[in-house]
């Protein structure tokens, strides 16, 4: 029974997503089927979510959410040619491989009960509120002064998904919810195969994503999560830069998306991913206004609000409107007094940038020194490419945002440096990576050097 609602709600997610982006690929676009159906999936979250927001009940969400499936199934069966065909050639090599890690995760995942703090005492609570009120509204319970130990300001995609499925079900224990973790891994997953090549940069690129984040992607804690969704919008961000392709910059703006709708950090992830768009676009020049404004016509428009909307609604409507917000005071004098007085107490800062940059756990130090030596690598191939640049201009911001979070906080920074910096530099780390992959990857592209010797022979001759 769960194995079987599970696919099916995989399905209805593809089926919601495939309604808004099918719409936005083009008859021409040369992406594989792999890529098609993590866009499908990605867009099908985001406004499954969207649904969920607007609607506010679970079983109006679901009831809308499968009539919009519907749709699109018609729309696939009127128009078999229509804009997702499916290359006949294309190697099945790197779809049937993330077919197997994604499987292997899903049992990962569910073999295990709830058990990390984090997860029981905050995602999955939340996700617990909605299922028993049967609503993500105020009636859930987010304004109860009791919760406040919750975070109940926090997104909830991810809870949301939760909620959805236990209400598919009819009941709630402490595996089946931890299926909406799945859910959100799938698209990641595949988008990393879509880099498959024969090479010593993807076989890295493999390795870290998503297996070097090991148990923060089956605990239950959303930060190895946002770690991967902004690592992965990177990836997808360089291959734009290199190679151009609108599916990418799409892709790539909907994994920001997605990061933002999941924990308070993706928020600012996605902003600084905004950021580094325009900053790489600007000194490449080739990301112009005016070629923007054709690219994005009234489909793609309307596919920008579906996915950049679910996190407005919830983390700026929602929130102003029934008073929920973090305690980290970050906009207050106080905040502000406590950071000039670390900034110089001499002990402070300096620990704050030798647990940032020297954990065990995040590796910052590893990920920059992986970084370095791409680019002397490439440097001394005599490469140059714009690909790791989103990914350098997002590492190094979110870091500097992370260190300033840590100056204002209202509680002891060595407290709070023990119990959550290992998890929050992950993104740093990731982005890192990222860069480190671009730079190997135009490495291994370098024509060989041509033999001097070689080539007099042959004049010679």
């Amino acid at each position: 029974m769960f194995f079987a609602v599970s696919i099916a709600f995989v399905v209805f997610l593809l089926g919601v997503g495939f309604a808004a982006a099918g719409p936005v690929v083009p008859k021409s676009d040369p992406s594989s089927r792999l890529e098609k159906i993590a866009f499908s999936l990605t867009t099908g979250l985001l406004a499954n979510h969207l649904i969920l927001l607007a609607v506010q009940s679970l079983q109006g969400s679901l009831w809308v959410g499968a009539a919009v499936a519907g749709c699109a199934s018609v729309r696939i069966l009127v128009r078999r040619r229509g804009r997702f065909r499916f290359k006949r050639d294309e190697d099945p090599f790197p779809l049937v491989m993330a077919v197997c890690v994604a499987l292997l995760y899903y049992f990962t995942i569910l073999i295990e009960p709830l058990e990390d703090w984090d997860a029981r005492s905050i995602w999955f609570f939340h996700a617990k509120m909605i299922a028993s009120a049967e609503s993500i509204g105020l009636t859930a319970g987010w304004d109860h002064p009791s919760l406040r130990f919750s975070h109940a300001d926090y997104p909830n995609l991810i809870p949301a998904l939760a909620a959805q499925l236990s209400h598919l079900l009819g009941y709630w224990n402490e595996y089946m919810p931890k299926f909406s973790l799945f859910l959100v891994l799938i698209p990641p997953v595949f988008w990393v195969f879509s880099f498959w090549s024969r090479s010593f940069s993807f076989l890295l690129l493999a390795l870290v994503f998503p297996f070097g984040l090991k148990g923060y992607l089956w605990s239950g804690s959303m930060d190895g999560y946002v770690a991967l969704y902004a690592a992965v919008s990177m990836l997808l961000l360089g291959r734009y830069f290199v190679e151009g392709r609108m599916l990418d910059l799409m892709a790539g703006i909907s994994c920001l998306a997605m990061a933002g709708n999941i924990k308070n950090e993706g928020i600012l992830v996605g902003l600084i991913g905004v950021f580094a768009i325009a900053a790489t676009g600007i000194w490449t020049g080739k990301l112009g206004f005016t070629a923007l404004k054709k690219s994005f016509g009234p489909a793609r428009a309307a596919w920008l609000a579906v996915v950049l909307v679910p996190a407005a609604v919830w983390s700026v409507f929602y929130k102003h409107k029934w008073g929920l917000a973090n305690d980290l005071q970050l906009g207050s004098a106080a905040a502000l007094h406590r950071m000039m007085n670390r900034l110089s107490d001499g002990v402070s800062f300096p620990l704050i940038l030798k647990e940032t940059l020297f954990n065990t756990e995040s590796t910052v130090w590893l990920s920059l020194a992986a970084f370095a030596a791409g680019v002397i690598l490439m440097t001394v191939a005599k490469r140059r490419t714009a690909g790791w640049m989103p990914a350098l201009v997002t590492a190094g911001v979110y870091y500097g945002c992370m260190v300033t979070v840590f100056l204002l906080i209202p509680n002891d920074p060595t407290v709070h440096l023990l119990s959550s910096l290992h998890r929050t530099m992950l993104t740093t780390s990731g982005c890192l990576v990222v860069g480190a992959y671009f730079a190997l990857r135009e490495f291994e592209e370098a024509p060989p050097e041509p033999n001097p010797g070689l080539t007099r022979n042959r004049t010679s001759a």
